[in-house]
């Protein structure tokens, strides 16, 4: 990739970060928990649903070997993201939007062999988890006091 293009994807990638960093800071704040919770819940569900497409656009480039078993490995991110949201009680489904974010990343970083993508990748990903742990205190705490 170019250099100007790998520029633009590690600042459009720490952008990304900024829902899930105010939406965290907000919810400390007890500023409308409820909705932002939600909205922060969704949120997690799409990027981690944009990172397994990360793997269907390489596999159509031609760029992964064995791309049939891939594809329906990519599908993974998608289909925990989802069901998460829409099956899981809030508190656990921030515990499994985070580990699934660092169980992708860990195949992430065994497939794609970039190493732009890894310095970007690896630090982005524990800000993401580090939020969702912020929101599971913050939910837990809020328990606790009721």
């Amino acid at each position: 990739m170019q250099e100007r293009t790998i520029l633009t994807a590690n600042r459009l990638s720490w952008f990304g970060l900024v829902p899930f960093m105010a939406l965290s800071v907000l919810g400390a704040f007890n500023v409308a928990q409820d909705l932002l919770l939600g909205a922060f819940l969704v949120y997690s569900a799409v990027i981690l649903s944009f990172l397994g497409g990360i793997h269907w656009g390489l596999i159509m480039a031609d760029k992964l070997d064995r791309p049939d078993a891939r594809l329906i490995f990519c599908m993974a991110p998608s289909l925990v993201g989802w069901a998460a949201v829409a099956w899981l009680a809030p508190m656990v489904a921030l515990l499994v939007l985070a580990a699934a974010f660092l169980l992708w990343l860990n195949y992430d970083l065994r497939h794609l062999t970039d190493s732009w993508y890894e310095k970007m990748r690896r630090p982005i990903t524990f800000v993401v988890v580090g939020t969702h742990l912020i929101w599971f205190i913050v939910m837990a705490t809020a328990a606790r006091a009721i």
